[in-house]
């Protein structure tokens, strides 16, 4: 830079063809990355916002893309400049969906509205360890994995919570619906959880066309706990878990006929 200088160019870019010319500077391949200086406050605040912007995927649904994202990209921003790892965020949005479990099997309208807050929450959550992952080069093929794992295992905690709740206190006749033994609770319940299971197993081969433009609807996990905090809050449990049912599996039946043809 000195020498650049005593040539009357004081910028980075004379720093660097002096550098060349001497054979002391190298190329790097940043391929579809993106490359910006950042000589101003402007600048760094401009880079920023195409940092958070990268990190929407092509894969997020429409509550992903709308809604939790907005939201999560701010909470990153702020968890990239900590020490907190990717994983480690991965367990806090388990905790908070193990949490909503929880009040869920209360099954008063005070804990299943917090239990609904709650897995809204973990679906926004869920969405940070990602974010922080890239922004920190911290991305790796067991981070995905692990993430994946906790979700399956969150999903049904949740799931099942709900139905503990609704087995637990709403007995008798209520929302014009007449319980018996309760045996409808637990198999409208596991429709929901297997179709829950299916959509996160089936969206491995889905996601690959979605990807490439060839489809344009996605039901994923955003939708899904997203109907169930709705739920909550409505206080319509026994419904959710039937919305919750019909659609997950109709779902994939849907992408097991759409792959078929692809």
């Amino acid at each position: 830079m000195e020498e650049s200088i005593r040539n009357g160019d004081e910028t980075l870019s004379g720093g660097i063809r002096i550098l060349s010319k001497k054979g002391n500077m190298r190329a790097f391949d940043i391929r579809d990355g993106f490359w910006m200086d950042i000589d101003t406050k402007e600048d760094h605040k401009k880079a920023e916002k195409l940092l958070l912007k990268k990190l929407t995927k092509t894969t997020d649904g429409p509550v992903s893309k709308y809604l939790n994202r907005p939201i999560s990209t701010r909470i990153s921003k702020f968890l990239v400049k900590t020490r907190i790892k990717p994983n480690a965020i991965s367990l806090i949005s388990f905790f908070v969906s193990l949490l909503s479990a929880l009040f869920f099997g209360f099954g008063s309208y005070l804990y299943i509205f917090i239990g609904g807050v709650l897995s809204q929450l973990s679906s926004i959550f869920d969405g940070c360890d990602g974010e922080v992952a890239r922004l920190k080069f911290l991305k790796s093929e067991y981070g995905g994995w692990f993430d994946s794992v906790l979700d399956r295992y969150a999903d049904a905690l949740i799931i099942f919570g709900m139905m503990c709740g609704l087995w637990s206190v709403q007995w008798g006749v209520q929302w014009g619906v007449q319980w018996t033994t309760g045996i409808e609770i637990w198999i409208v319940g596991f429709f929901a959880i297997i179709g829950s299971f299916m959509n996160s197993y089936t969206a491995i081969k889905y996601d690959a066309l979605f990807e490439e433009g060839k489809a344009r609807i996605r039901f994923g996990r955003d939708v899904r706990l997203l109907l169930i905090a709705v739920g909550a809050m409505l206080n319509q449990v026994f419904f959710t878990l039937i919305i919750l049912g019909i659609l997950t599996n109709g779902e994939s039946i849907r992408r097991l006929l759409v792959l078929r043809n692809k």
